[in-house]
């Protein structure tokens, strides 16, 4: 019993601990970066651009490489940390879902890494970075449910 309770204990410190990981690495790219300046000229850069008939969706006007970089930066070391947790939730046997929920949010950033890396190189317009993040997270979703049912064979 207390085994269990410790593995219950450790998995919801992991909660604190991501969050302060998550704060540290926040902190280090505005030293690192201008990065508040990035994000005001990401966003005052936005138009209105035609998806089709009467619908829209904003996209910049012009390139903006170092602030893909700086988020591709932030998404490749917080896919590390979570790709971390999930070997500890899977060695004190978290729950099936929280580890397949872990899991499938690791899968989502190294596929966010790996397309803000593209668009920052030029190789994708803004259109095709949207339209890939979606099928990014469409592929975590199924990432998910197959974790939590392989997860849940592996410990009955």
């Amino acid at each position: 019993m207390s085994l269990i309770r410790s593995g219950y204990r450790l998995s919801r410190n992991l909660t604190a601990v991501s969050f302060g990981v998550f704060l540290v690495l926040t902190g280090i790219l505005f030293i690192l970066y201008p990065l508040a300046e990035e994000f005001r000229a990401f966003f005052s850069d936005l138009t209105l651009t035609p998806l089709f008939d009467h619908v829209y969706y904003p996209a910049p006007i012009s390139p903006h490489p170092l602030f893909y970089h700086i988020l591709r930066n932030f998404s490749t070391v917080w896919a590390i940390w979570l790709g971390l947790v999930t070997v500890i939730q899977l060695a004190i046997k978290d729950r099936p879902r929280r580890v397949a929920h872990t899991f499938g949010d690791c899968i989502f950033w190294i596929g966010a890494a790996f397309l803000l890396d593209k668009i920052a190189l030029g190789f994708l317009s803004f259109g095709s970075f949207i339209s890939l993040m979606i099928v990014v997270t469409g592929l975590s979703l199924i990432a998910r449910a197959l974790t939590v049912m392989v997860v849940e064979k592996a410990w009955c």
